[in-house]
């Protein structure tokens, strides 16, 4: 009985080990299907460390993280945004990249250009520095400075930033920008080579053309300021203060009605212009036609200004009356400058009375003209008062001309009056009292001329002449009773030849 259950307990055994190298060879199973045996054999574990033991479902993976943008990233976004509009957008994200990569100049640059766009040009301003410190060959960052520079008047900025960059590229906004900013510093001479280049490179930049005929007018060179006004007009700037400046420039150059063209204007009043044509005064005995000047002409143009809406001053009015005077018109001259007078201001004053008086001069009122002059002396008497002089003389010679040797004689003495140490003006006053045959006068006014330069040129022409009319010996022949005659040579004297009579002529 007892070998019997130790038998049949090693059978039992034998099962186990077999089921279990059974188990081994095959792929593992839940718990739950185990085979009956195995089952059998074994207790089953307790629920809650089943549990623990079993094999867990696995979990679902995880997002992977985004990573940030990099700078070139945050650059290309930017810069899109600076060219959507989206300014402060553009900002913060080119902040973004400049922070990540302070290298990069392309990335400076265009956040410079957002903040000018945004209205921050401080801002600006220095993100350009930056660039230009880093890399002082960068033009492109050199000409967005010294446009910010330009905007805010700071000249001298603008000068430092470009002048160097012209060492890298010519081109036409540098020459421009630095051109505009050297004239803005009065330095004119700098400005006006640079205004030059500008026009070489840009010749339809009428701006540039005015800027460079400003230049040319204040250096006296009128010639090349009208053609420089000219070219601006031709490329459609015009405004009322060019065509003042091109008459300027016209008047210098003494082009003051330029060739004189004659037109018919119906209904026409002399002053006014009529298109292309200045018309200044009506033909005598032909209806509506005038004498008439170009648009190339000084008178022209200062009408044209005063005709566009120039402020009307006394000094323009002054101008044109001046045109009138210096091509000889002087009626109308003086007529115009006696309408202004009343207008001109007191520190003008001096200049308009002198210009007055010449007009005055030309009409022949030459009482009226030392009166104007000499009111212009006490107005300025160190600019006009060796102007008596010669006043003095030119109304002088007026009277010698017309044949009144009175008057001549009144008003060279008048000039040797004001100016006593000019041994010309004796020489001139004796000749004069040596034709009225005051021989005495003569001789003391010669003396004078001796005594005040006695290496005299004509001094012994003056020595002879005051010896004859000294000791009285008179050039003439003197009268006798029989004509003084001269007979051919190798003749005899004519013979009972009767004298002529009345009315007959001599034989």
């Amino acid at each position: 009985m007892r070998i019997a259950t130790t038998v049949a307990m090693a059978s039992v055994l034998g099962l186990v080990v077999l089921g279990q190298l059974a188990l081994s060879q095959q792929p593992e199973e839940p718990a739950a299907k185990a085979p009956a045996a195995e089952a059998a054999a074994e207790p089953a574990p307790p629920p809650a460390k089943a549990d623990a033991e079993a094999p867990k479902e696995p979990a679902p993976a995880a997002e992977p993280k985004a990573e940030p943008p990099g700078a070139e990233d945050l650059f290309t976004q930017g810069r899109d945004a600076l060219f959507r509009g989206e300014y402060d957008e553009a900002i913060k994200l080119l902040e973004k990249a400049v922070a990540a990569d302070g290298t990069k100049t392309g990335y400076r640059l265009h956040l410079a250009r957002a903040y000018r766009y945004a209205g921050q040009p401080n801002k600006a301003a220095e993100q350009l520095e930056t660039i230009l410190k880093a890399a002082p060959d960068h033009v492109e960052a050199g000409q967005d400075l010294a446009e910010v520079y330009s905007r805010a008047e700071k000249w001298e900025d603008v000068v430092r930033v470009l002048k160097p960059l012209l060492k890298y590229r010519h081109d036409y906004p540098t020459y421009h920008m630095l051109a505009e900013a050297q004239y803005h510093l009065d330095q004119y001479e700098d400005a006006r080579e640079n205004y030059e280049e500008a026009v070489k490179l840009n010749p339809k930049s009428a701006t540039d053309h005015y800027q460079l005929g400003n230049i040319y007018l204040s250096d006296n060179r009128f010639a090349l300021a009208a053609e420089s006004y000219r070219t601006a007009l031709g490329l459609g700037l015009d405004s009322p203060v060019l065509r003042y400046k091109l008459g300027s420039a016209y008047f210098n150059l003494r082009n003051y009605f330029g060739p004189i063209s004659l037109r018919t204007v119906p209904s026409g009043v002399p002053g006014e212009l009529s298109g292309q044509w200045y018309l200044i005064e009506p033909v005598p005995g032909r209806k509506d036609v005038f004498r008439c000047a170009s648009e190339n002409s000084a008178v022209y143009q200062i009408a044209r200004a005063l005709a566009d809406g120039i402020e009307d001053r006394p000094d323009i009015h002054v101008l044109r009356a001046t045109i009138y005077l210096n091509a000889q018109r002087y009626q109308q001259a003086a007529e115009m400058f006696a309408e202004i007078g009343p207008t001109v201001p007191e520190e003008d004053k001096a200049l308009f009375t002198y210009y007055h008086a010449q007009a005055a001069f030309g009409t022949g009122e030459y009482d009226r003209y030392l009166e104007l002059l000499k009111q212009a002396i006490e107005l300025d008497p160190d600019a006009y008062q060796a102007t008596l002089v010669d006043a003095f003389q030119r109304v002088a010679d007026q009277y010698n001309q017309s044949g009144d040797l009175k008057k001549y004689i009144e008003y060279l003495a008048k000039a040797v009056g004001e100016s006593p140490q000019t041994a010309s003006l004796h020489l001139k006053l004796g000749y004069a009292y040596e034709e009225a045959r005051d021989f005495d006068r003569a001789m003391a006014q010669w003396r004078m001329v001796l005594d005040l330069e006695p290496d005299h040129p004509e001094r012994l022409k003056l020595l002879n002449l005051i010896e004859k009319y000294r000791t009285g010996v008179a050039l003439t022949v003197p009268a006798t009773d029989e004509p003084v005659t001269e007979e051919p040579a190798g003749e005899p004297p004519a013979a009972n030849q009767p004298e002529a009579g009345p009315g007959e002529p001599e034989q």
